[in-house]
């Protein structure tokens, strides 16, 4: 018999069993492919667009070195 509604992508797929280290690891590569796909936008003759996606772009690079700082397997801890 044929599914009438196909399996969601795997990138998709947050559900149960999914780790901790899985769930920063696959945070992290969505935010890489966000990365990605925002600087490829080169014609924004918008001056506010522009702004938005520059400061959307250094949102993204933070998150993106804060999980790396997560994922390290590190002992290291800062005192609060």
């Amino acid at each position: 018999m044929k599914k009438l509604v196909p399996d969601p992508p795997p990138v998709l797929c947050i559900g149960p069993g999914l780790s901790h280290d899985q769930a920063l690891h696959k945070a992290l590569e969505h935010l890489k492919q966000a990365i990605e796909y925002a600087s490829s936008l080169t014609d924004l003759k918008n001056e506010q667009n522009a702004l938005t996606l520059s400061d959307a772009l250094l949102d993204m690079r933070i998150a993106k070195a804060l999980l790396g700082v997560a994922l390290a397997a590190s002992p290291v801890t800062i005192p609060i």
